[in-house]
């Protein structure tokens, strides 16, 4: 990156994270129904959860080689890179990370990516392992940087797609989404796929429907003939070919290259359908109040059942939650009845320092503040947590518990009211 581009690429950046907040990627569920999340197929990516994911070294054809070693976590994201190597048919290394379970209709999934920078397909699909006989769903198969060019508008392209195959008869349907079309008001609308994270997601709606969505926003969709009938995982892996219709072989010089050859995931959030109920109602309400217990999910990884906590999730008390540890979380399926800015207010309670309350709508992380020490885990005490922009609609809301220490915080109920 030259001294030109840098400040450009930054403002996209800063841009994406204060206005990322008015996108909604997930969709509205059908009516008496809420989303759910399905903990196996989602990750926050800030360790390698090998009870979740796992590497098949299955190749494309040559020049791929995949290698376990060209995928892993940190820093909170999920890479995959391709490096040269030695063989001199197999030479483009790479990797692939493909989930444990499966899933079917109906469900909705979604990942925030950035793409590698060079002539290769950077992917999120969904497989269920036989290529003879297969369902497919292709989220994304993204070229930032087409080598043969004959693909010029590869750099803003998803190239969603399906397969339905029966005794290696291809039922196929291709749909080639631009980014340039998103609407005016995205701040990602242009932005090419390498220069700043894209949420791209699939609501796989029935056995011959699935919606693409990208950044927010509705990005085409495919009605098939023959019916889905398999259950699918989840897959993400970066492989070249040369051929046009991929946008030509990669660079071997680009494979050089620690700045532009790997593929960066954020997280992957996945739901399905449930029968519920929503917090909300007929009217349009200027103040909203969540009452802690009634979450619609929790989760977690600190396993507290030894001090007689519930385990990896938190408790609930009935009239608050309790046991909430380092990295729990509950979720909350919320009706905002107008756009606009929200004050959000937690009534919280700890005896612990270094406690943190973390805001995540959508599955996007907006707020993340410190929860003060009041000596007390049911003294509740009002906390502000900023003042937020929220889209109408039904949204999932996720508070998770991110502070630093063991035992984070008690919650009573938490309070949204509309700013004038």
């Amino acid at each position: 990156m030259n001294k030109n581009t840098a400040p450009k690429f930054l403002l996209i950046i800063i841009c994406y994270m204060y206005i990322i907040t008015s996108l909604v990627a997930q969709p509205k569920p059908p009516q008496g129904y809420i989303w759910q999340s399905v903990p196996e197929l989602s990750d926050e990516f800030d360790k390698w959860d090998d009870k979740k994911w796992f590497k098949p070294l299955w190749n494309y054809g040559v020049p791929v080689k995949m290698v376990a070693q060209n995928s892993g976590v940190s820093k909170g994201k999920l890479w995959i890179k391709a490096t040269l190597g030695r063989d001199r048919k197999r030479w483009f290394e790479t990797s692939r990370v493909q989930s444990k379970a499966q899933i079917k209709y109906p469900m909705y999934t979604e990942s925030r990516i950035r793409t590698a920078h060079i002539s290769a397909y950077n992917t999120f699909w969904m497989n269920n392992g036989n290529a003879d006989n297969r369902d497919e769903i292709d989220i994304i198969e993204n070229n930032s940087k087409p080598s043969c060019k004959c693909q010029p508008d590869y750099p803003w392209q998803m190239s969603s797609q399906y397969f339905i195959t029966v005794n290696k008869n291809n039922e196929r349907s291709k749909g080639n989404f631009d980014n340039r079309k998103l609407s005016s008001k995205n701040p990602l609308k242009g932005v090419k796929w390498n220069q700043a994270f894209h949420t791209v997601g699939a609501w796989w709606i029935d056995k011959n429907n699935v919606q693409f969505y990208l950044d927010g926003e509705p990005a085409g969709k495919v009605k098939t003939r023959r019916n889905f009938s398999r259950d699918l995982n989840l897959i993400w892996d970066l492989w070249t070919k040369d051929v046009p219709w991929l946008g030509g072989l990669a660079e071997k010089s680009d494979l050089k290259n620690n700045k532009i050859n790997t593929m960066y995931v954020d997280w992957v959030h996945t739901y399905k359908l449930k029968r519920g109920k929503v917090t909300s109602s007929k009217a349009i309400k200027s103040t909203i109040v969540i009452e802690a217990e009634s979450f619609s999910n929790t989760g977690g990884y600190f396993n507290d059942r030894s001090t007689g906590g519930p385990g990896k999730r938190v408790k609930n008390n009935g009239t608050d939650i309790n046991f909430v540890n380092k990295g729990d979380w509950v979720e909350y399926n919320v009706h905002i009845g107008a756009a606009g800015k929200y004050a959000v207010e937690y009534k919280i309670s700890t005896p612990s320092n270094g406690a943190k309350i973390e805001f995540i709508l959508n599955g996007n992380k907006i707020s993340n503040i410190d929860v003060t020490n009041n000596g007390s885990w049911s003294n509740y005490k009002s906390l502000s947590g900023g003042v937020l922009k929220l889209p109408a609609g039904t949204h999932t809301i996720r508070l998770h518990a991110s502070g630093s220490n063991d035992w984070q915080w008690n919650l009573d109920k938490f309070i949204l009211k509309k700013k004038k």
